[in-house]
């Protein structure tokens, strides 16, 4: 497991520290001098659109924020609307720290502040590989900030008071906060000499016992398998991770959540969904697990153009929708699409014998008709040198899990050799 590559360590430990020091001078100098007495070096960069400081030194300006945001900021100011300044400062603080990154120069990340601090410094942090410590000290950090912090491990302090000037309270905080950081870079992670590497494993309810089983058989092999709830957050957490170097090989046993960004389901990832591993080159099994469904809420929330769609109650707030022949004629060429782009080797193993469990003979979604549409789309759509192995079996069972380890086995031992 690639927890952090080589290309992101710093040989001396190096804080990027971010805010809006035009406000908050004070408080950050405060946090600036707590981490510069822990002997590590600090880059700072002004998020602040009105000003600067001189208590501390200023590496990277508001007007370099602005710039990399393909924005001035003179004209910032001028336009005096504070939410698309915190939208500019965010975008250009994010490219300044992903620069960084890429040049090894950050170790660890620290920003605060209240509602745009906040916001500007899960940019900043949004550029930040896995692995690399991230500490932000927030007046909001007890409320719901999931989709600031999506799938970065972010560690949020709570600022008990506004961070507006020093006090009792905020000295110990930040001082906290600045020891915790260092705490965190200077930990050393004991590494599994026995661990043949990472694999990440998309899983839904209706694959659970084929994730088990992949999972178990993985496990017995030497390999390190981290499941992923295929909700939204799960896959779109799996692609980042992948993009951060965290997995050697991908199976990706649950796809669903391109089905619910075609039809406007709860459970979408976006539009990057299935791309990582491409994108990275690494070996990957995909296999279209449920995509004979859409996932919705409660009944009563299912859109009205689908009142009249194949429904079924799989809980109480779980509402499913069988897709339909239309829509898996676009799932299937969206699917083959994002395959044929790939760096690496890629195998697509369909189960003829349903998407799904409730897609199973005698199952309530059970539709062979509709599931080839799918798999003929992907065939024709698909370049003809990514291997496709059909497999007569459901989805959800021993039989089918093991033939898709198998499978992806083959390709992490092919490219193994390959180096």
């Amino acid at each position: 497991m690639k927890v952090l590559s080589d290309k992101h360590k710093t040989k001396n430990h190096t804080v990027v520290m971010v805010g809006c020091f035009d406000t908050k001078g004070a408080d950050f100098e405060y946090l600036y001098t707590c981490l510069v007495s822990k002997g590590v070096e600090v880059i700072t960069i002004n998020t602040g659109v009105l000003g600067t400081t001189n208590l501390f030194p200023v590496n990277f300006s508001a007007e370099k924020v602005a710039i990399n945001a393909g924005a001035e900021l003179s004209k910032i100011r001028e336009c005096n609307d504070r939410g698309s300044a915190l939208d500019l400062m965010g975008k250009g603080v994010e490219k300044i720290v992903t620069d960084l990154v890429g040049e090894g120069k950050v170790s660890g990340i620290i920003g605060m502040g209240g509602g745009g601090g906040t916001f500007v410094t899960l940019k900043a942090m949004k550029a930040v590989p896995f692995g690399i410590p991230k500490i932000c000290i927030s007046t909001l950090a007890t409320k719901d900030l999931s989709k600031k912090v999506g799938d970065k491990d972010v560690v949020l302090i709570p600022s008990i008071v506004d961070v507006a000037g020093l006090n009792n309270i905020s000295r110990v905080i930040i001082s906290q906060a600045a020891g915790a950081l260092c705490g965190m870079m200077e930990t050393t992670i004991q590494k599994d000499e026995n661990n043949k590497g990472s694999i990440a494993i998309s899983v839904f309810g209706n694959t659970a016992i084929a994730a088990d089983t992949c999972t178990e058989v993985l496990k017995s092999k030497g390999y390190d398998v981290l499941a992923f709830h295929a909700v939204g957050t799960g896959g779109a957490s799996m692609e980042a991770l992948t993009l951060d170097g965290v997995f050697d090989a991908v199976l990706d046993l649950t796809t669903t959540e391109l089905a619910d960004e075609l039809c406007g389901g709860i459970c979408s990832s976006g539009p990057d969904r299935l791309t990582a591993a491409g994108q990275l080159g690494i070996p990957q099994v995909v296999v279209p697990g449920c995509m004979d469904m859409v996932n919705f809420g409660a009944l009563s929330t299912v859109p009205k153009k689908y009142k009249n769609r194949q429904l079924f109650s799989w809980a109480p707030d779980v509402t499913l929708m069988r897709t339909n022949v239309e829509e898996n004629e676009v799932l299937g060429k969206q699917i083959a699409d994002k395959i044929n782009t790939s760096k690496g080797a890629v195998t697509i193993v369909f189960p003829l014998g349903g998407l799904s469990k409730v897609g199973g003979e005698g199952e309530v979604f059970h539709d062979p008709k509709i599931d080839e549409v799918l798999f003929e789309s992907i065939r024709k759509n698909l370049n003809k040198s990514v291997k496709i192995v059909e497999v007569n079996a459901n989805i959800n069972t021993t039989f089918f899990a093991e033939y898709a380890v198998k499978e992806l086995l083959e390709l992490v031992n092919t490219s193994r050799e390959n180096k």
